[in-house]
């Protein structure tokens, strides 16, 4: 059987003519603010094979999650996409790695993630009981009435 699959990430395909073995793969979350969760990031996992790529597993390690269109196999000329979220812990690095193990030559491939938790701004306080601290995005009020 002749089994080649891609990984690609965003729009960037990974391996080496989207087909092969994989190459360095990897995604980087932004800074996220500890305990919110990231916009997904996508991987696309394809077929170029002549049969059906079947599909064991695909998970994620560390503060990472993942939903995917995958089911349990890939069509010849198919593909599916794997949405990656992180989710900060706390202040720090992260790191984690996507699993896929399938039936092609070289399972399980991966992909590194990394992402890192900041603390979120503290929020804006007012001088007069009641007053809105501006923006719109959450009122933040001061407990002492302007002097």
């Amino acid at each position: 059987m002749n089994k080649h699959f891609f990984l690609a990430v965003g729009a960037v395909c990974l391996l080496s003519a989207c087909g092969g073995s994989p190459t360095a793969t990897s995604l980087t979350f932004a800074d996220q603010d500890v305990g919110t969760t990231s916009a997904a990031q996508s991987v696309t996992l394809g077929n170029t094979g002549t049969a059906t790529l079947h599909i064991d597993s695909i998970a994620t390690t560390g503060d990472f999650a993942q939903v995917s269109t995958c089911g349990s196999s890939v069509a010849t000329g198919a593909n599916c996409t794997i949405n990656v979220t992180f989710t900060a812990p706390s202040v720090g690095n992260f790191t984690g790695t996507l699993s896929i193990t399938d039936n092609a030559a070289g399972s399980p491939q991966s992909v590194s993630l990394s992402g890192t938790g900041v603390s979120p701004p503290p929020p804006r306080r007012c001088r007069t009981i009641g007053q809105a601290c501006g923006g719109g995005n959450g009122v933040a009020l001061d407990s002492f009435a302007q002097k």
